[in-house]
Formats: structure tokens, C-alpha cells, sequence
């Protein structure tokens, strides 16, 4: 068996486009994941010429298969795979995961692997086959394999590499999802644990700290500047920290879900958007700046009705222009209840405030269901960005949201820029704004008045 570096993708942004809402259009409906694997299949399967194909998932430990999807191959064919110890001679499947490559068999007949299951692929008359890894997220665990099997001697060509490639991203983040919701010990354990306690009183502690942190200023705005390529300010992402003055600094991501069980994120929200108006609308009156300024909001607070009338007030109060701020809002907010996000949206385009997807291409939702939305600007997934200069799949991820974005006339910001070769990617592919460590990591408003001192600013006529 040989072993083949993945070819550039030569699938084009459109194509990839239309096969991505192919294989995700009924997740968001509450169709099994394990359908959509199946879909996948499917989908691979109209792709290459007298190939049928299997999808095998691992245990958490990567010993061993426990579970697969096929579509026109029998089921018995991946059966006797299950509970055996993976090796590199177990097929094509055992090399693929063994040494986290793809792997390659293109005569089934005189590969000494396939002799243990010899009787097997003599009864469906495979004659050559090949195998990928795929990894968790942002992980190289190797949790499935891809196997494409074909009843004629050949090796992949470079156009079933190019489409297996353009997808394996896709792929991965269904099989994690799949892992998550079926097998949940296994991502427990690649994750911290988050606030907060289970015992009622601990709760009820828990939810006094916040109260407490909101009171004493503990809960603050950072900011984090928007940028063009060149390195000017267009605008800034407020950030919310909590350095504790006991615990140190408690993330986000544990004390606010927390606060949206407990029906303190309206107050959280408010707050924070009070101060951040308050202390940038005093930043443009001492530099005489015009930029944008986006604040985050949950959705279980967006798609309340009373949000449009405190959002009002908080501008009202604090002086700071409409035109000049965005909410951004994610993807799950939108698909959880597209008819009230709607009625949000509207009404706060009538109030003049701009609206920004964030976290855009991380869920299973139609890129298309943009056109239906009153939406400014798009924001790229970090984790896309991360290894665009190096990774094909992710450019091409990326390549098609820019592409249909600009299509409807949408602005898109990257996040997650921490170097000169991931800029320069996007930078060809026409994206506009920039935000990231490359940059400026988050800062406190102390530190953002020094800071401006130091910059150029975006001459735009929509900031003027």
C-alpha cells in the first residue's frame, strides 16, 4: 500500500457551495447526525466514477471501530471491523489510522493486508480502495475513516482527492458532533470543566458572585480594534473579562452560560453595553474619531422584545451614535427562532444600528438564508482562519463565504489573524476587515486611550 500527500483543491467556490448545503440542509431539522454521515456518503459516492464508499467511527481510546455509515455497500462488510484492535496491516482503514495518512490499495488481490478479509471483498468484487483519516477539531486524535472502494484496479485520481479534501473539514465537524451528542465522554474529557456547581447552594453562591462582580465593576468591557489590511483602525469588538480578585480571571465561557440559565444575562448584556457605549462615546469626543463599535449579544436575550427598547435608551444615555454600532449576533441565535431574530433585526435597523453575524460557517445552516436577512457584515470563524495558509480545505471554506457574501453585498471581517501569511490569503480572496492577535489582543479602556494615540484610522464615508 502507497501513501499520497492530499492534492490543492481544484473544487470551485460555488461547487463547494452547492454540495455543502446538499449534505447539511436537514441537520438543522433534527435529522439523526448519523443520517447525514450517510448523506456524506451518498454525496461521495455521485462524485466518483464506480466507487461506493463507508465511513468508520473510533472509540475515544482510537483502538478500535464501534460504529460506521454506508449507502450502496452492505452493512456486513463494516460489521467485522467492530471491537477488533486496530493495526497498520488491517486494511487500508488500520493504515489510515495508524499513521494518520491517507492510505492507499490499488490492488486489493496482491495486498497481504486485505488477507484476513480476503473473503469479504472477493464477494462484492473490490478490486482497489483507499482510506482517510479524519480528525477531531482542531485535534490530530484520529476519531474516523473515509474508505472509497472501487471494482476496478486504479488508485484515487486527483479529482476524488480534490473533493474528499475540499469536504474533510465538513466531515470532521459532523463526526465530532456525532461523538457529542452519542459518545459524550469522549469530548468531556478533551474539555475543561465549567461553571457552575450542581448543588442548589452552590448555585445560589455562584449567582451572588455575579451579581456581586456587576455591582463592584469586576464584569468589564475590553476592546479589541477591527482593522483594514493595512493596519488602520476601522473599529472595535467588545469583549467582556471578569478578573475575580480571589478566583483570578474567570473565561466567558463559564460564568455566561450560567448567567443565561439563570436569567441574568438580559442584566449582564445591559450592563455591558451601557458601560462600552459610555466609554467609546468619550473616546470619540478626545480623538474626534468616527469608528464602529460591535457588542456581542446572547440569544436568549435578542429575541426578546423589551431588547429594542433598552438598546434604545442605553444609546439615548450615553450619547453614542447609532450609525456608529453593531450587534453581532450568531448563526445558532438565528436558527433557534428565525421569526423573532427577524423582528429583532428589523427593528434595529429602523433604529439605524448595524447587524454582523459572528462565529459565520461553524453550524450546519444554508449560507443562502443570508438573502433573507437585513444583515451588514459577515464575520469568518476563527478556526477557519487558523491554518488558511496552510490548509486548502479551510481556504476553500473561506474562499466560498467571501465569495457569497460579496455577492450579497456583505462586508466580512476575519477573526482569529495571528500572522502576516494568514492576512495575506484573505487579503487576496478581497476580505475587508481584520481582527486578531496579529493586531492587537483585547485591552482595557485604560489601556485603549494610550493606544489610539498610536494608530492610523480607516477614512471610510460610512464612518464620516
Amino acid at each position: 500500500m502507497g501513501e499520497y500527500e492530499t492534492q490543492s483543491i481544484g473544487i470551485v467556490p460555488d461547487e463547494f457551495v452547492k454540495g455543502y448545503e446538499y449534505i447539511t440542509e436537514h441537520i438543522c431539522d433534527g435529522a439523526p447526525l448519523k443520517d447525514s454521515l450517510k448523506k456524506l456518503v451518498k454525496y461521495f459516492e455521485e462524485q466518483f466514477e464506480s466507487s461506493k464508499a463507508s465511513i468508520m467511527l473510533l472509540n475515544e481510546t482510537s483502538e478500535h471501530f464501534i460504529d460506521g455509515v454506508t449507502y450502496s455497500l452492505p452493512e456486513g462488510l463494516l460489521n467485522q471491523y467492530y471491537g477488533v484492535k486496530i493495526h497498520d496491516q488491517m486494511g487500508v482503514c488500520g493504515e489510515a489510522v495508524c499513521h494518520k495518512t491517507l492510505a492507499i490499495s490499488p490492488n486489493v488481490a496482491e495486498d497481504p493486508a486485505w488477507d484476513e478479509w480476503r473473503h469479504t471483498v472477493d464477494e462484492l468484487h473490490i478490486k482497489s480502495c483507499w482510506s482517510l483519516p479524519i480528525l477531531r477539531h482542531e485535534s490530530d486524535d484520529v476519531i474516523g475513516v473515509l474508505t472509497v472502494y472501487s471494482t476496478d484496479e486504479k488508485e484515487p485520481t486527483e479529482r476524488e482527492l480534490e473533493v474528499v479534501e475540499a469536504y474533510k473539514a465538513l466531515l470532521s465537524l459532523i463526526m465530532n458532533d456525532f461523538f457529542e451528542r452519542h459518545n459524550g465522554e469522549v469530548l468531556s474529557k478533551q474539555t475543561e470543566p465549567t461553571l457552575p456547581p450542581k448543588s442548589l447552594s452552590e448555585r445560589e453562591k455562584y449567582l451572588f458572585m455575579i451579581r456581586r462582580g456587576l455591582e463592584e465593576g469586576q464584569i468589564r468591557p475590553h476592546y479589541q480594534p477591527i482593522m483594514n489590511q493595512y493596519g488602520e483602525v476601522y473599529g472595535f469588538e467588545v469583549l467582556v473579562r471578569w478578573p475575580h480578585p480571589e478566583q483570578g480571571v474567570i473565561p466567558p465561557n463559564q460564568f455566561i452560560p450560567f448567567a443565561e440559565e439563570e436569567g441574568l444575562i438580559d442584566e449582564i448584556d445591559q450592563y455591558v453595553a451601557e458601560y462600552a457605549c459610555g466609554e467609546m462615546k468619550s473616546l470619540i469626543d478626545q480623538t474626534g474619531q468616527r469608528f464602529m463599535l460591535t457588542i456581542n449579544v446572547s440569544a436568549n436575550h435578542i429575541t426578546k422584545r423589551h431588547f429594542i427598547e433598552k438598546l434604545k435608551r442605553t444609546l439615548e444615555k450615553t450619547g453614542f451614535p447609532p450609525s456608529l454600532l453593531a450587534v453581532e449576533l450568531t448563526e445558532t441565535t438565528l436558527l433557534n427562532d428565525m421569526d423573532d431574530a427577524i423582528f429583532v433585526m428589523d427593528r434595529l435597523r429602523e433604529l439605524g444600528v448595524q447587524l454582523w453575524i459572528d462565529d459565520f460557517g461553524t453550524v450546519y445552516s444554508s449560507l443562502n438564508y443570508l438573502k433573507k436577512l437585513p444583515v451588514d457584515v459577515v464575520k469568518l470563524d476563527g478556526s477557519f482562519v487558523r491554518e488558511i495558509h496552510q490548509e486548502m480545505v479551510d481556504r476553500t471554506i473561506c474562499e466560498s463565504i467571501v465569495h457569497l457574501a460579496h455577492n450579497l453585498n456583505l462586508q466580512v471581517v476575519a477573526e482569529g489573524i495571528e500572522d502576516e501569511s494568514q492576512l495575506n490569503v484573505l487579503s487576496h480572496m478581497g476580505c475587508e476587515w481584520y481582527q486578531g492577535y496579529y493586531y492587537q489582543k483585547p485591552i482595557h479602556f485604560s489601556d485603549l486611550q494610550d493606544y489610539v494615540q498610536t494608530v492610523n484610522w480607516v477614512t471610510h464615508k460610512g464612518l464620516a
